[in-house]
């Protein structure tokens, strides 16, 4: 099931989105200009689907 109107900063690691609920799996690939809108991305550790609003300008490509 999934979690509406949740908002919450994305995590990126490597140029990989995490997963939003428990932050271990990485659950897509993304490049600089990367954009879209209710994007949903599924994780295979917590076996939960996620829909993402993703801006490029708010991405930070972190190590």
């Amino acid at each position: 099931m999934q979690n509406e109107n949740k908002c919450g900063k994305m995590r990126t690691k490597d140029g990989y989105l995490l997963c939003p609920i428990c932050q271990r799996q990485k659950v897509l690939r993304l490049l600089p200009d990367t954009s879209g809108q209710k994007i949903a991305v599924w994780c295979k550790t917590c076996k939960q689907e996620s829909i993402v609003n993703i801006d490029p300008k708010s991405l930070s490509h972190s190590a």
